[in-house]
């Protein structure tokens, strides 16, 4: 197994239109789009949309063995576009708030991916700990998901103790260094043992901090639709590529390939075109 991804599964719903997303689902299902085996674990609630979910996440090819039936209604985010922008508002308690396990998983895998707002909950917060206690990972990836009040200080920093590789964009940063007492990226690697930072800069691109410099990856989207599920598609190129050839420049180029596809179409996990296989074959993907 390749992958395990923790944390919450919802629709992201524009309007009248409900999409399947929550960023470890979409990282998952990109990363399975891109051949790795793995699995998410979450939950979905007993409802017409946890049925859908299980249904859309099984066509994708990603195991739904540790997707939990909760008491609690599927998790919804309802999206307001802000010039091309999303924002959320999400219900409260959700399936996602009761994330748990039994099942037996393995010992190592390549990479566990988790986020900060799963944690607004304790059930799923202890889920997560005892996943990173029992479970060792070439790649532990945190990827900082501030939305309005889901985070603490000790959400965050139990993410960077964690972590070896952390994600975060030019909004969340200097949280992100408040919090971790640095004053600059190179110090907060320095002090939490990280082995890089991916630093998302919206239309900017992205920057990737490794040991040894700096990488950065512009952005070249050819027509903006939104940019709802851009950076977990960043995440998903990145760490599919990077565990294959641990090469950190072309992961960085395969997600930033990815991001830009993805900020051209509607929702988190579109069908991947003729025109975006070819861009990455030719990158070696």
């Amino acid at each position: 197994m390749n992958f395990i991804s923790f944390g919450e599964i919802l629709f992201d719903v524009f309007g009248d239109s409900a999409k399947l997303g929550g960023a470890p689902l979409n990282v998952a299902a990109h990363m399975t789009k891109l051949g790795l085996d793995g699995l998410i674990i979450s939950a979905v609630g007993d409802d017409e949309l946890g049925r859908r979910a299980l249904k859309e996440v099984g066509e994708i090819g990603l195991s739904t063995a540790g997707i939990k039936i909760s008491s609690n209604p599927t998790g919804r985010a309802d999206i307001v576009l802000v010039d091309h922008s999303a924002d959320y508002t999400f219900n409260y308690p959700c399936a996602w708030d009761d994330v748990t396990f039994d099942s037996a998983l393995p010992e190592t895998v390549d990479i566990i991916y988790f986020g900060s707002l799963v944690q607004r909950s304790e059930t799923s917060r202890r889920s997560l700990e005892k996943l990173l206690s029992s479970v060792k990972a070439k790649i532990v990836f945190f990827d900082v998901n501030i939305r309005k009040t889901f985070y603490t200080d000790d959400i965050l920093l139990a993410g960077l103790k964690n972590a070896t590789i952390l994600k975060v964009n030019d909004e969340e940063i200097d949280l992100i260094l408040k919090v971790g007492k640095a004053d600059d990226v190179r110090a907060l690697m320095k002090k939490y043992s990280l082995d890089m930072v991916l630093l998302t800069l919206g239309a900017n691109g992205s920057t990737l901090y490794t040991k040894s410099g700096e990488i950065h990856q512009d952005s070249h989207v050819e027509k903006l639709v939104d940019t709802v599920g851009a950076g977990d598609s960043l995440s998903s190129g990145f760490l599919a590529t990077l565990t294959r050839t641990n090469d950190p420049e072309l992961a960085l180029k395969v997600g930033g390939t990815l991001a830009d596809f993805v900020c051209g179409q509607r929702g988190a996990i579109p069908q991947y075109d003729d025109e975006l296989k070819a861009r990455l074959k030719a990158l070696g993907v």
